[in-house]
Parts: structure tokens; sequence; C-alpha cells
């Protein structure tokens, strides 16, 4: 993966705004689609997932109202 992108963290509010411009949503873009290409030429391979799997399933709800001390 790449780490040449990483904002620390003193850096400027104007530098985390320029995160979400087209220009820099394209270049994450492109390193994600070159990311990939080296994992699948390394042998990786992709799951397709069916949709609405989760990994937890879901939990009957709690109640917790008024348990907590005062």
């Amino acid at each position: 993966m790449h780490n040449d992108t990483s904002i620390s963290p003193s850096a400027s509010a104007a530098q985390k705004e320029d995160n979400f411009s087209p220009e820099a949503k394209a270049y994450e873009r492109g390193q994600l689609a070159s990311d990939v290409e080296q994992f699948l030429a390394q042998g990786g391979k992709v799951q397709a997932i069916p949709k609405g799997e989760r990994a937890d399933p879901p939990r009957k709800p709690e109640n917790n109202y008024g348990r907590s001390s005062i």
C-alpha cells in the first residue's frame, strides 16, 4: 500500500480541505487502482460477498433505561 500521502497531525486546515478536491480524489482513485493491480499481480484474490451478508449478526436491542446510578 502507499504511505506517501498521509497527513501529519499538525497539517493545516487548508491541506485537509484539499483532500476533498476533485484532483485529490482522482489521485487517490488512481493510487487505489495501482494498489489493487499490484495485489492481484502478487497472487491476491478478490472475493465477491453477497449483498446483505454481515460478519456480525444483528443483536437483540437492549433496554438500558434506568440502570445507571443517579
